[in-house]
This record gives C-alpha cells, structure tokens and sequence, in this order.
C-alpha cells in the first residue's frame, strides 16, 4: 500500500538526504522537511496528472445541463431578440457544469440507446445484431467561465417522510416549458427524525478549490422554501431554506451535444490506482522541488527534473499503449463526403492528441 507519507521519503531519497518523514509529522507541519513537501506535494500531483491522457486518471461522467438555447426541447421558449445571461454563450448550443473533479476535459460524447439494432438478444450472446450506440466522432466544445448564485446551506423547511442518511436530495430544477433557472443544488441527508423525516442536510461542493461548499448554478436566486425534484433513496415531501451567495464564476462546458458524455482526467488522490511510472515521476518532481527549498542545489534539481520527465515519456507510451490502438487512417477523399471513423478523431489518445509539455528545469 502506497501512501503519500511513501512519496515524500521517496522524494527525499531520490535527493540524497538521510532523513525521512512521518505521517504524523506531515499533518502537523512539524519538520522543515513536511512543511516544504506539503507546499508542493498536491500541486505537483495535479500538475502530473494534466500533462497526458492517462489512463489511471481518465474517468467517464454524463454532465450536468445548466441551460440551453431557446427552441431546443430543454427551453422550449421564444427566447429574447438579443442574447443575455441564462442562455449559453454564442454560437453553442449547451452549456453544462465543469465536473468538480476535472483535472483536464479529454473529449466529449453523445449519449446513446442502450439495446441492440436488430431486436433483443436471445442467449447470453449478442445474436440480436448491432449494438445501438454512437457512430460518429467526438464533438467540439469549449470551456469557459458563467456566473451564477451557489448555495451554501440548507435548512429544512419540511422534512417529509422515508428519508435515509446518506440519500441525496437534488432540489427542484425548472418548471416545465420555462426557461432554464440554472443546475439546481444537491443535499445529502445528514441527520432524520421519526419516520424517515429529515433534520438535517449537507451541501454537496460542485466547485473545485472551495474552502465551504457551494452547490448549483443558479442565473436567479431561487425563493425559498425549494421543493426535492429527485432522490437516490425513497424519501419524499421534504423542502429546504436555501442561503445563497453570489453571482461567483464557475467554469462551465460549451457544445452542441444534447445529454452529453465527459470523459475527462479525474483528480485522483489514492496512489495506489495511480501507474507505477506516474508515481515515480510524482516523487522525482516533488524531490526536485525539496532540493532547492532544502539545499538550494540547482543542478541537483534540475537533474531530479529530467530523470522525471524521462519517467512520464515512458509513462505516456506505457500508459498510454494500455489500449486497442488503431492505426487506420480515412483518405480525404473518403472524409470530405462526411464519411470519418473514431479511431483517427481522437477516440485513441495515440492519435493526433496534444499529449502536453515537459517540466521546464530551473
């Protein structure tokens, strides 16, 4: 089992010194050694994990709509002669919320239908024909920043009735054939009463990097008390006080995809899911940063930087290679009739995607 405790003694060896650190003295900043990992250990982390696609990071998630063009079936309104905040910016079409764990957005996917072309498959072999699922590329989008009221607490209004804790509660979104008022917030239950009733909720965070949670993304504050709009468990009829702030910036997702796919490089914080070669160029990075703030040799530095960044050039191919790579390639001829193929648009990280920088040395 590998702890982070590992990566910092890891560091410090790779740099020569004959210390090592405790967990304990890690939590509590109590050596000169653990104050100076702890500034760089997580960022350097993050850092790591944005420089390629991954394969030990890349996680799939449908995103959270916040609003849409006026005449799609999610704003079935006329719309305003100008554009104005609450619809998503010009020319998209969509605008979803950023996951709270999204370290680097990789590629965008429709939804699909589950099931099979040709009807249902008769035996635990697919006899019934072709999946029915997406055929196209990924599509285009952009991220880019939205201001919207969060909330910050919920007080319950109405506890309801056959609530469990641990349910999440997501509050009621936009009424029917309205305008999109924003992505509404989550709760979880914390504490219940008599009859499943709740007492008490959390808010779930929806944005990365806040100190206190912030949920939804709201163009209006939202009047209280907000009704439950779905739940994970059983429990219905609870309502809630919301105390909001704002309008804050949020990153959003812009495209032209209905119910769209995420697949993206998740904030993975347990080593032990991470590849091997990752983590040694996780400690190499973060023991060319204690080589300066420890001994302030340059050289010794830059060379920890070096020996990590071979590390993440073979990590790229071995990590990387962990998957069917196809090496088609359509003809122009063959594109320009509106006929392409996945495996050369980016399906496979092998294929003409941007793999990221190498760590500059000092």
């Amino acid at each position: 089992m590998t702890t982070t405790t590992d990566i910092v003694n890891r560091a410090l060896q790779a740099i020569g010194t004959r210390t090592t650190v405790t967990s304990s003295e890690l939590t509590n900043n109590s050596s000169n050694e653990a104050i100076q990992a702890n500034l760089v250990l997580l960022a350097l982390r993050d850092d790591l994990i944005r420089m390629a696609p991954w394969n030990c990071t890349s996680n799939y998630a449908t995103l959270t709509m916040i609003t849409a063009v006026p005449g799609t079936p999610e704003n079935p309104t006329s719309g305003t002669q100008v554009w104005q905040k609450g619809q998503p910016a010009p020319p998209w079409a969509y605008e979803y919320q950023y996951p709270v764990d999204c370290m680097r957005l990789l590629w965008i996917i429709p939804q699909f239908q589950p099931g099979f072309a040709g009807g249902v498959p008769i035996t635990t072999a697919i006899t019934g024909g072709a999946a029915a699922t997406w055929s196209g590329p990924p599509v285009r989008y952009k991220v880019g920043l939205d201001q919207f009221y969060t909330v910050t607490a919920a007080a319950v209004a109405a506890g309801g009735s056959g609530y469990a804790v641990g349910d999440t509660i997501t509050l009621a979104g936009t009424p029917a054939g309205t305008a999109p008022i924003g992505a509404p917030a989550q709760l979880v239950v914390s504490t219940i009463g008599g009859g499943g009733a709740v007492t008490a909720v959390t808010v779930v965070n929806q944005i990365s990097g806040e100190a206190t949670a912030q949920g939804g993304s709201y163009f209006a504050r939202p009047t209280s008390p907000v009704a439950q709009g779905s739940t994970t468990g059983a429990g219905i009829g609870a309502t809630f006080n919301l105390t909001l702030t704002g309008p804050g910036d949020q990153r959003v997702i812009l495209c032209n995809q209905e119910f769209a796919i995420a697949c993206y490089l998740r904030q993975v914080t347990d080593p032990n899911v991470m590849d091997p070669q990752f983590i040694d160029a996780w400690s190499l990075l973060v023991g060319s940063r204690l080589a300066i703030a420890l001994s302030g040799d340059k050289a010794l530095a830059n060379m920890k930087i070096q020996e990590a960044n071979n590390y993440i050039a073979e990590a790229r191919k071995a990590d990387g290679n962990e998957v069917l790579t196809v090496n088609d390639v359509t003809p122009d001829w063959i594109r320009v009739r509106g006929i392409s193929y996945p495996t050369e648009l980016g399906w496979s990280p092998n294929i003409n995607f941007d793999w990221g920088p190498m760590f500059s040395l000092y």
